[in-house]
């Protein structure tokens, strides 16, 4: 009987690492990290950043609350989003 709880118990602990591994929430960043992958000096740029628009949509998503917002970043969309934002704004620059 002891056996059977103790192979019970490692299975549980496997599946609970895999479970956390495959979690999707694995794929979304704090704005720290965010600010790390893309080369920003600090939160500040970010935030201006933000209020142009880039990242926005689903790679951005708030778990705080309105007063006290706590960003959290999709690892890939924002990143192609803030990494995109140089293409459109030299197309715009050729253009003038």
């Amino acid at each position: 009987m002891d056996e059977v709880l103790i192979r019970l118990e490692t299975l549980e602990r496997k599946l609970d690492r895999l479970l956390e591994s495959s979690s999707p929430e694995s794929d979304w960043v704090d704005s720290k990290e965010f600010c790390r992958l893309v080369g920003l000096a600090d939160t500040k740029a970010l935030v201006y950043q933000m209020s142009k628009g880039i990242p926005g949509g689903d790679a951005v998503r708030n778990i705080g609350t309105a007063r006290r917002p706590r960003y959290r970043f999709h690892r890939t969309k924002a990143v192609n989003q803030f990494l995109n934002r140089w293409d459109s704004t030299s197309s715009r620059r050729r253009s003038n």
